[in-house]
């Protein structure tokens, strides 16, 4: 049973980001901003981990839905990958996989 509604909150979490993504686009920021932190606060009331794919898709200090060229601003240094947010300039660094493609 206990599983059961762990999946349910989780499942919708994860359609609370899908959400504030297309809120985020029609640019809606506070009303995407609340449905980013709801999802957040259901996955920390419930000890759930978001997947990465979903965790990457907001900023952490403001949880503005990260969407390039609107609100998210990416570059690529010195085989990192700078995720900077256009609303508080909250940074985050992705290293680069290496793939071995001939070897």
């Amino acid at each position: 049973m206990k599983i059961k509604v762990m999946k349910e909150h989780k499942r919708r979490a994860i359609e609370l980001i899908d959400l504030a993504i297309k809120e985020a686009e029609k640019n809606e920021l506070d009303l995407a901003r609340r449905y980013v932190s709801l999802a957040v606060n259901y996955a920390n009331k419930y000890k759930f981990k978001l997947p990465l794919k979903y965790k990457r898709k907001f900023c952490r200090k403001c949880f503005t839905p990260l969407i390039p060229g609107l609100t998210e601003r990416r570059r690529i240094k010195n085989k990192v990958i700078v995720v900077s947010c256009v609303c508080c300039g909250w940074i985050r660094r992705y290293p680069v996989k290496k793939t071995d493609k001939g070897s």
